[in-house]
């Protein structure tokens, strides 16, 4: 088995790991009931897949999402 099969994970790997929405509020900084009532307002992104009932988050989503502004109206 060659050494290179058996290197740590890159960032890009990293931004595609799937976030609960625990995670996904932690990266927000913000309480997991925050995160949910942002979520039925339409207000955070829709989640990118879903396993069974729970909905998950890909970490580029999110960060893309706050370095966009997060929440942030950008009307003024």
């Amino acid at each position: 088995m060659s050494d290179d099969l058996l290197t740590e994970p890159t960032d890009e790997a990293a931004e595609d790991a799937y976030l609960t929405r625990r995670e996904a509020a932690t990266r927000c900084k913000v309480p997991l009931s925050t995160f949910d009532s942002l979520r039925r307002q339409n207000r955070v992104p829709f989640p990118d897949a879903e396993m069974g009932k729970h909905m998950l988050w890909r970490a580029s989503t999110i960060d893309n999402f706050l370095r966009a502004g997060g929440t942030r109206d950008t009307k003024q």
